[in-house]
C-alpha cells in the first residue's frame, strides 16, 4: 500500500503543533525533556485494554547481537488480562542462533509507574534514563548487562500518535536511549564470557490493535561516527477519512546535541524487491531524504541482510475472524544493512558510512 506524504506547509505545522501542545499539557510533560517516569508503566490504568513493551537491542564488539523485549501482552491482542512474555533473540559470532518468546504467568510480572523497573519471571530491567541494569535468563542465555546512555533521551513531540478524531485510540513511543554503550557478562549454553558494545532502548504502549489503523511501518536506527539517527515511516490504512497517510518520525543527533527532530520533511523511496518468509516483500535499497531551508540529510541504505523474521499472525477465534484474516499474514522482518549518511546543515557538511539496523512490520 502506498500512502500520501504529509505536506510540509505552515498550516499543517500549525495543526500538528496545536495537537502536540495539547497532548503535552494533558500528560504534564516538557516538549524537550524526557522525564524518568516516562519510561515507567504507562498503561497501568487501562491494563485490560492495552499493550506495552520495553525494547533493547545490542550490537556487541565480538560480532554478536542480542535483542530483548519485555511485553505485558501481545500487541495484536490488547484486550484481555495480562499475558506477559520476554522475547529474546541472540546471534553469536560463531553462527549460534537462539530465539525464544517465553510466556509467563501474570503473577510473575511487575512494573512501576515512576521509572523503568520491570520484572517478568527471572528477567529484570531497571534504569533512570542515564543507566540501566538488565538480567536476562531465557532459552539457554543468561546475561547481566549495564547500559549507559550516550545520546540524549528523546520522544517525538508528546510521543503519541492518535488513530481517531477523539484522541482516545493511541500508540505511544519514547526513546530513553537512542544510543548507548553496554558491558557485562553473557552465558550461552553454559559458556560465560565478558561482553561490550553499543545499544538502543525504546518503549511503546497503546490501546488499539495496531493492525486496525496501520498497514505497515519501517523503523531504523544507527550510530555512525559522531551521529545518532532514528528514522520511521508508518503507513496507515486510513485516518479520519483521508485515506492512507505516511507518518514520518526523525531524530538526528551529534554527540549529546539534537541537530533536528523535525519529522515532516522526511521522505522514503525504496527500490528492489525481495520475498521473505510469509510471502511478504521488502526492498533491497532504501533512500531516506530530509530537506528544508536549513539544509538536507540523506540516508542511503544498501546491502540489506535479513537477520530475523517473526510470524505475527493472530490465532483465529471463530469462522468470522478466519474469513477476515484469510488474505493477511502479518510479519515482522529485521535487517542489518550498510548506511551512507550525508549531512549538509549549518556548520556541518559531512558524509559518514557505517551500519544500520532496521525493521519492516507488516500488518496484512
Amino acid at each position: 500500500m502506498h500512502g500520501h506524504d504529509i505536506p510540509v506547509t505552515d498550516d499543517v505545522r500549525k495543526k500538528i503543533d496545536q495537537a502536540q501542545t495539547a497532548a503535552l499539557a494533558d500528560l504534564g510533560i516538557d516538549a524537550r525533556t524526557v522525564a524518568v517516569w516516562e519510561d515507567g508503566f504507562r498503561s497501568v490504568d487501562e491494563i485490560e485494554h492495552s499493550f506495552e513493551w520495553w525494547y533493547f537491542d545490542m550490537q556487541l564488539d565480538d560480532g554478536s547481537t542480542l535483542v530483548a523485549t519485555f511485553n505485558t501482552k501481545p500487541n495484536t491482542a490488547p484486550d484481555g488480562p495480562l499475558d506477559p512474555s520476554v522475547l529474546l533473540i541472540y546471534h553469536g559470532p560463531d553462527g549460534t542462533k537462539i530465539r525464544t518468546d517465553a510466556r509467563h504467568p501474570a503473577e510473575e510480572f511487575s512494573a512501576k509507574r515512576d521509572g523503568c523497573d520491570v520484572q517478568i519471571g527471572r528477567n529484570t530491567v531497571s534504569g533512570d534514563l542515564e543507566h540501566y541494569e538488565l538480567h536476562l535468563e531465557e532459552g539457554g542465555v543468561v546475561a547481566d548487562i549495564q547500559l549507559d546512555r550516550a545520546a540524549p533521551s528523546w520522544r517525538p513531540g508528546a510521543g503519541l500518535t492518535y488513530f481517531d478524531a477523539a484522541h482516545e485510540q493511541h500508540l505511544g513511543w519514547v526513546v530513553p536511549v537512542p544510543y548507548g554503550t553496554v558491558k557485562g557478562t553473557i552465558t550461552v549454553d553454559g559458556e560465560p564470557r565478558e561482553i561490550s558494545g553499543s545499544a538502543y532502548h525504546d518503549h511503546n504502549w497503546g490501546n488499539k490493535v495496531m493492525d486496525a489503523g496501520l498497514d505497515h511501518w519501517f523503523w531504523g536506527r544507527a550510530h555512525i561516527g559522531d551521529y545518532t539517527v532514528v528514522y520511521v515511516r508508518m503507513t496507515t490504512k486510513g485516518l479520519f477519512g483521508l485515506g492512507s497517510i505516511n507518518i514520518p518520525t526523525f531524530l538526528l543527533a551529534k554527540g549529546d546535541e539534537v541537530l533536528t527532530d523535525d519529522m515532516l520533511p522526511l521522505r522514503l523511496e525504496t527500490s528492489g524487491r525481495a520475498t521473505g518468509p510469509g510471502h511478504q516483500h521488502y526492498p533491497t535499497e532504501l533512500t531516506w531524504s530530509w530537506e528544508t531551508d536549513e539544509g538536507s540529510v540523506t540516508m542511503r541504505v544498501t546491502n540489506v541482510e535479513m537477520i530475523e523474521a517473526l510470524d505475527m499472525a493472530r490465532p483465529h477465534h471463530g469462522i468470522a475472524h478466519a474469513v477476515l484474516d484469510a488474505f493477511s499474514h502479518p510479519m515482522y522482518y529485521d535487517f542489518n544493512a550498510d548506511m551512507e549518511l550525508s549531512i549538509d546543515l549549518e556548520g556541518i557538511t559531512e558524509t559518514v558510512r557505517g551500519r544500520t539496523l532496521f525493521e519492516k512490520m507488516m500488518f496484512r
